[in-house]
């Protein structure tokens, strides 16, 4: 688990704490789940739901990445 500390803006807040937990979960030789949440963004407050928008659409993005890296680290 990782401490995320960005406001509704992405700039650093040391006040303002929420946290992204990611598992790998083996489900075969060669298949891994990957589970990611991120927890406790209703401590943004108002800005809380556009946050929230914009890290959905992010954390995908990241994960599709990985997932691609992963793949073609496999068929080599």
């Amino acid at each position: 688990m990782l401490a995320w500390q960005t406001d509704g803006n992405c700039h650093y807040d040391q006040d303002l704490v929420t946290e992204v937990e990611i598992k790998f979960i083996a489900e075969g030789d060669a298949i891994t789940r990957v589970e990611l949440e991120h927890r406790h963004i209703e401590r943004l407050g108002d800005k809380a739901e556009t946050f929230r928008g914009r890290v959905d659409g992010g954390w995908g993005v990241v994960l599709e990445c990985f997932a691609k890296t992963a793949d073609s680290t496999l068929s080599r």
